[in-house]
């Protein structure tokens, strides 16, 4: 296995062709809600989701934490699936819950959104 140097786990400033408007994404009547009957708006995901997209167009890492129902899944999946659309970056995401696994998320839940 390759050792691993600073610069191939640093995070890099990402140049986004086009802000990502999360606030209208996960708005009441937004393409979220419309997908996905009886999604619930919440004021902390969408701080959440703002804070990653902000992390990722900046090139830090974020350590974020949230109780149950808060959305963290989404908060973090739509600055994420925008990163990876635009192919400006790529995306690492670690999580200790065990129903959160990233392929099974995908295949079941956003299989129109990708």
């Amino acid at each position: 296995m390759p050792s691993m140097t600073k610069a191939d786990i640093s995070p890099q400033p990402l140049h986004l062709a086009r802000p990502l408007n999360i606030r209208q994404i996960l708005a009441p009547g937004g393409p979220i809600e419309k997908a996905f009957p009886g999604f619930e708006n919440r004021p902390q995901q969408l701080q959440m989701a703002q804070a990653v997209h902000q992390a990722f167009a900046e090139g830090r890492h974020l350590v974020t934490e949230a109780g149950t129902g808060i959305g963290k899944s989404f908060a973090y999946l739509i600055p994420a699936i925008d990163i990876l659309h635009k192919r400006t970056g790529k995306v690492l995401i670690s999580t200790f819950t065990i129903t959160c696994n990233f392929n099974e998320f995908l295949k079941s839940e956003l299989r129109g959104f990708i």
